[in-house]
């Protein structure tokens, strides 16, 4: 029996579209030892994920092979009925 791959986002959610998000990450000494500490904010939510050196370093290869990838003028492809800038048209 196969699990059916799950999409990297949720398309039906009607609240995914651009927002201003902020990424920051610390070093933190943790009983299993030190973790990178990376949390995004964004107006809605906060989510911290603690990695180990070998998460954390596969994690960023994720994020530059996929920005690499990425067409130049930064496209973002939002599911239907997001609402761009988080605004409707008047």
């Amino acid at each position: 029996m196969t699990t059916p791959q799950v999409p990297p986002f949720d398309q039906g959610n009607q609240l995914l579209g651009e927002t201003p998000a902020q990424m920051s990450t610390v070093l933190l000494g943790t009983p299993a030892g030190q973790r990178l500490a990376l949390t995004i904010r964004t107006p809605s939510t906060t989510v911290t994920v603690l990695l180990a050196g070998k998460d954390a370093r596969e994690w960023a290869a994720t994020l530059t092979r996929t920005a690499g990838t990425m067409s130049g003028s930064g496209l973002i492809v939002a599911g239907p009925g997001a609402v761009p800038n988080g605004k409707a048209a008047p």
